[in-house]
């Protein structure tokens, strides 16, 4: 069998806020999780970004990363609007971003109580889209993504766990009519549907994703294995495919 090299694109990191059991509540839980499953990195978000708030989860990742010496995981953080001074902005959070090791930032207006548009985010957004850093989009609200890209059509927008069962409809839209959207896979659970998103879409705008630790790493790591694919497209999906984006952020 075919030895890929897996990036995860999806993975969250920390104990729930709601008190259920956690598991990886450490760095090292999560490292040894990987190596368990054979990933060799993976982008990560704290999983309370949602709930606990975006000034909280930002600081909490930061240490998470700290704690890896060996530079496995690149982190995601979540932005705000300007408007209530919350986080650092412009060149200063950009700054913080590379020094961190934060690769990707995520979107969360229903979570964080804010309206997706120009007026409230604009400037923000157009900065990071400059620097070609990744948004990404977890359990979407359909309707934010499609506001998202039309805003924003130059911005590289990840669509993470997008949901089980039947959601072409939503994302396909989107591979069609913009060349930065990219899918990640981790609740894509449709027999030989890989391959054909490879062939309808090209297999470049696809990433492997566990969506651990609501899935395990090893169920997309089979899919994607066992898919109808060359041996190339499954190297770029397994990690090469992220790995280019994320080296394509500027500073």
């Amino acid at each position: 069998m075919q030895n890929l090299k897996f990036f995860d694109a999806s993975t969250k990191i920390g104990a729930p806020q709601n008190g259920l059991p956690a598991y990886a509540a450490t760095t090292g839980e999560l490292l040894a999780e990987m190596d368990y499953h054979g990933v060799e990195r993976a982008l990560v978000c704290h999983i309370n970004a949602g709930g606990c708030g975006a000034e909280y989860a930002n600081r909490a990742l930061a240490e998470f990363l700290a704690a890896d010496t060996a530079h496995r995981l690149t982190g995601v953080w979540t932005i705000l609007p300007a408007c209530t001074r919350e986080l650092p902005q412009g060149k200063t959070l950009f700054q913080q971003m590379k020094a961190q090791r934060i690769g990707a930032l995520n979107i969360m207006p229903v979570e964080h109580g804010w309206i997706l548009s120009r007026l409230s985010i604009g400037k923000q957004i157009e900065e990071a889209v400059e620097r070609r850093i990744p948004f990404i989009f977890y359990a979407p609200l359909w309707e934010s993504i499609y506001t998202f890209m039309s805003l924003f059509p130059n911005a590289r927008v990840i669509c993470s766990s997008g949901g089980l069962w039947g959601t072409d409809r939503y994302f396909r839209p989107l591979l069609e009519n913009y060349e930065n959207f990219f899918l990640e896979l981790s609740t894509y659970w449709v027999p030989e549907g890989i391959a054909d998103l490879a062939r309808e879409y090209g297999a470049h705008r696809l990433l492997y994703g566990s969506g651990y630790p609501s899935y395990g790493h090893g169920s997309m790591m089979l899919a994607l294995r066992q898919a109808d694919l060359p041996a190339e497209d499954k190297v770029g999906i397994a990690g090469k495919n992220l790995e280019r984006l994320l080296e394509e952020v500027q500073g």
